[in-house]
């Protein structure tokens, strides 16, 4: 049984999460879809109004009727701003962006060292820093930071299990070496599973479907230990009911070709010289678009999703991928109803990863703590009060 203090804390966190999802909402229609009295949200609301975290936004001019219309309650998208980052063994790219998800900062550098374990925290380290200046320079407040690197991840705990890019061959605690030389705080997540957070957290509509995000990113360079697929690497991600799909072992969504036959060079039934021609060769472009869409045409109908976002450097090279999906994923369809599939492409190109790290923080910022107390992430109130 939670005891007063987490109840409270607990509360706090389900009307600070009520009034990011429901823009302009009353106290009123928050303690109804609550269940919470309204002196206790009147309270609350208060509390946060004091802190700067949520801010009054008029009249509610969808109340009906008369007497005195209800004040309205949004957060306050310029309360602070996030940080994230999405690290490569060739790339390093970075965001400072806003509570809402806008892009207030941006830049990519390439990276010249050989990424370990041993150069990896100085690599992150440098780019934080170079962020850090431009929110110092606009006097913003940093409320955290996201960082997305490819392979298997932990992001309970911030461990690095696995990772062939960035040579990680046994769990590599990388939020604990981190936070001994950041001030700030700090999470870690799969690269591909940051592109549903960034969809969660930023875009309300994607909240309403059960979706795919597709990372996908041309001359990522050599993957030690897996092969030259360096041409082409693709990750999945899976949102299933407003969270990610992480599965037993944080597995879920390590991509390979149900077409790949040994040896396994790459994640396609294509040699790594072949995939090396991508993206500029487009007629290899349309077969390798064609054999990933078989791939995803099976999730699609065998999960019954009804979304695929495409991130990363696909967007840029599209060519007729849209048209091979849909095709893929009718033929692939055992009974023939109506299926509304919706096939989208980021709008935010080589920044969409990293936006999603800022995304995966400010999913913490506004999610509910567990009521039983079991889980070890801060979240929600909890964590705006550390951050303050």
């Amino acid at each position: 049984m939670p005891d007063a203090n987490r109840l409270q804390t607990i509360n706090n966190s389900r009307v600070l999460r009520s009034v990011r999802l429901n823009p302009k909402i009353s106290r009123i229609q928050i303690a109804e879809d609550l269940g919470l009295d309204k002196s206790t949200v009147t309270k609350i609301v208060q509390n946060l109004l004091e802190k700067g975290i949520i801010k009054t936004s008029g009249k509610n001019a969808l109340k009906k009727g008369v007497g005195r219309k209800q004040i309205s309650l949004v957060v306050d998208e310029d309360f602070g701003v996030i940080i994230g980052l999405e690290i490569q063994n060739i790339k390093c790219s970075a965001v400072v962006v806003s509570l809402s998800g806008k892009i207030l900062h941006s830049f990519s550098e390439p990276v010249s060292c050989d990424v370990n374990p041993g150069t990896l925290p100085s690599l992150i380290l440098s780019a934080v820093g170079r962020a850090k200046d431009f929110v110092s320079a606009e006097k913003l407040k940093l409320l955290g930071i996201g960082i997305a690197v490819p392979g298997i991840v932990d992001p309970h705990k911030g461990v690095v299990v696995r990772s062939a890019p960035l040579s990680v061959t046994e769990p590599f605690n990388l939020r604990e070496t981190l936070a001994e030389k950041c001030g700030n705080f700090i999470c870690i997540e799969n690269d591909a599973n940051c592109c549903c957070w960034g969809e969660l957290a930023f875009n309300p509509e994607s909240r309403n479907r059960n979706f795919i995000a597709v990372l996908g990113e041309f001359n990522r360079g050599k993957a030690p230990g897996a092969g030259n697929a360096g041409g082409f690497a693709v990750g999945l991600g899976f949102a299933v009911g407003e969270r990610v799909h992480y599965g037993d072992h944080f597995t879920a969504g390590e991509f390979r070709s149900f077409v790949m036959k040994p040896p396994k060079l790459t994640q396609f039934s294509f040699t790594p010289e072949e995939l090396l021609s991508l993206p500029q060769d487009a007629g290899r472009l349309e077969t390798v678009y064609g054999e990933l869409s078989r791939n995803l045409a099976f999730l699609v109908n065998c999960f019954d999703f009804t979304k695929i976002i495409f991130t990363g450097d696909i967007p840029q090279y599209r060519g007729n991928l849209k048209e091979l999906l849909e095709n893929a994923v009718a033929e692939n369809r055992l009974y023939d109803l109506p299926k509304d599939i919706l096939i989208d492409f980021s709008s935010e190109g080589v920044f969409s990863v990293a936006r999603g790290a800022a995304g995966f923080f400010a999913g913490k910022l506004f999610s509910v703590p567990d009521v039983t107390g079991f889980s070890g992430d801060l979240v929600g109130y909890s964590l705006f009060e550390r951050i303050l």
